[in-house]
């Protein structure tokens, strides 16, 4: 007796096994590919003086775009209509920006006319202002570009704050401490002559005298007591800065982080025995320690 086949029978749908489609795998997050997607571009800033302010006001808008990069190319003295032709025509229009602050009508008129037609965003930083003062004091503007270049009692005021604080760098001219206007005292490598220097540019008279553990505290400062606003900075911070400035001086107290520590210490005791404000530099630029020299002293920003 033969043996029955036994039949099976299959569902249409599973006649054919079916292979489950699996979802394509994300690929693993990787820095390098992700820095390739940042996006890039070029800031170009159209000044009809010198556009320090204003780079340094475009500047600091940039930080705040973690998500790209910039390239800020400045344009200054754009102070005739042939050199702003000249200028926007060499402009790469991929991936540009333009910033303005020209003061006259008609060159705000042909930044507008080209960067329309070559389709680059543009935008004008006195514009708005201008404005704004003529609506509110019933005036319009002269549009007088020479104004911007005029010497007056102001500009000779910064040339001679400059000279004074160059003839009273790191200790020099003593004798002459209680004319400056304000005095800054700090060890060695403390950022005193950068901001000073800063600082005489916007029309202060400044001085800045170094303190050494072996000489002391000069006895003229006793004179401008009022005057004076104090450096400090980490020691560690301080001992990297002395070892990159001067290599050849490793091994010497000057580079040991362990004399380093001791010498900010005693310092640091002494300024706060005298009541100096005290500023920790380490994580400021120039301009924020300038600007807490300023309201350490209650002076107001020139």
């Amino acid at each position: 007796m033969s043996k029955k086949k036994k039949k099976t029978t299959t569902s249409k749908t599973t006649k054919k096994p079916i292979k489950k489609r699996r979802a394509a795998k994300k690929p693993a997050a990787n820095p390098q590919a992700a820095a390739t997607d940042t996006r890039h571009y070029t800031v170009h800033v159209l000044t009809t003086s010198t556009g320090d302010l204003v780079s340094r006001l475009v500047g600091a808008v940039l930080t705040q775009f973690s998500g790209s990069t910039f390239q800020r190319v400045s344009h200054p003295l754009q102070d005739n209509l042939q050199k702003l032709e000249r200028t926007l025509q060499k402009i790469d229009k991929e991936n540009a920006l333009v910033v303005h602050a020209l003061a006259s009508p008609d060159a705000k008129r042909l930044v507008r006319k080209y960067c329309v037609e070559d389709r680059i965003p543009h935008f004008d930083v006195t514009g708005p202002l201008v404005y704004f003062i003529s609506d509110h004091v019933g005036e319009f503007p002269a549009d007088d570009v020479a104004r911007l270049h005029q010497v007056d009692a102001d500009y000779f005021r910064r040339v001679d704050a400059m000279e004074f604080t160059m003839q009273h760098d790191d200790g020099l001219g003593v004798d002459t401490l209680e004319q400056a206007e304000i005095v800054i005292v700090g060890l060695s490598r403390v950022s005193k002559s950068p901001t000073s220097l800063f600082l005489g540019s916007r029309g202060f008279r400044v001085a800045n005298v170094s303190i050494a553990p072996e000489v002391g505290f000069p006895p003229e400062l006793r004179k401008v007591k009022k005057k004076i606003v104090a450096f400090t900075v980490q020691p560690k911070r301080l001992q990297e800065i002395r070892a990159a400035r001067f290599p050849q001086l490793e091994g010497v107290k000057y580079h040991n982080l362990t004399d380093v520590i001791q010498e900010v210490m005693q310092a640091e005791a002494e300024y706060r025995k005298r009541k100096y404000p005290l500023i920790d530099i380490t994580n400021l630029t120039i301009e924020q320690t300038a600007a807490r020299v300023l309201e350490s002293l209650k002076l107001q920003i020139r």
